[in-house]
């Protein structure tokens, strides 16, 4: 499918979520709103967010997806121009069009969460309201230690919600980065986990995304107005 026809059939969609290239082969994500599309020009307003033009790498890649029911749509584009800090235009390049898988969907939340290693000594360790990011295959959280890559822990998950669901299952160390002395960004696979437990986690993400989804569109009603570049007097 070109370009140009995967974006009629989402002209409908305006929250984007953009990740926005930074100098040193850095990026961020934000949430923007598709002001105007010409493709292959295009224009992004960020409401929440003054762009750190001083930090966006010029050739850098810009990755926008737009979500719709079941599919979505990833647009990769190249910077144009600022028109204002909030602001800028960006030239398409390709895009593709893809399905949700309902277990790849993720969230960032929070949860209340231990974890321990065989052999620790897990009494007296009390559940923690931890932000992490969650799907059904896997979890990230930050971590106090270093984690050795391939090696298991002791998973409690509590999901909150009308009804609290208490998940154990282990977790498989994909990955563990620190982000500051002593602090580990660590990522697991779900492993040894029961297929209910797989339903309960994937509802509970579902669920986060539609709330997320309800606030971004009052985010988007309140972009919804006259826009000017230049403030009213």
């Amino acid at each position: 499918m070109s370009t140009t026809k995967a974006l009629d059939n989402f002209a409908d969609c305006r929250m984007v979520n953009v990740t926005i290239p930074l100098i040193g082969r850095q990026a961020f994500q934000a949430d923007g709103v598709l002001r105007q599309l010409s493709h292959p020009q295009m224009e992004i307003q960020f409401p929440t967010l003054t762009l750190p033009l001083d930090r966006i790498d010029p050739a850098g890649k810009w990755r926008l997806s737009f979500d719709k029911g079941i599919s979505f749509l990833t647009v990769w584009a190249e910077f144009a121009r600022t028109l204002n800090p909030n602001l800028v235009e960006l030239t398409i390049t390709h895009s593709e069009t893809n399905s949700h898988i309902r277990r790849d969907q993720r969230v960032d939340t929070e949860i209340f969460l231990r974890f321990w290693q065989g052999g620790d000594n897990r009494h007296g360790l009390k559940p923690l309201r931890t932000r992490v990011n969650l799907s059904g295959y896997g979890i990230s959280f930050q971590t106090g230690v270093s984690l050795a890559p391939n090696s298991l822990v002791e998973l409690e998950m509590t999901l909150p919600g009308i009804k609290l669901e208490t998940i154990q299952c282990l977790g498989r160390v994909v990955r563990a980065t620190e982000k500051m002395a002593g602090d580990f960004d660590t990522a697991f696979d779900l492993v040894n986990i029961s297929r209910d437990d797989v339903e309960k986690v994937i509802h509970f993400c579902m669920t986060e995304q539609f709330k997320n989804m309800q606030s971004k569109a009052r985010i988007l009603a309140a972009t919804l107005q006259p826009f000017t570049e230049d403030p009213p007097e």
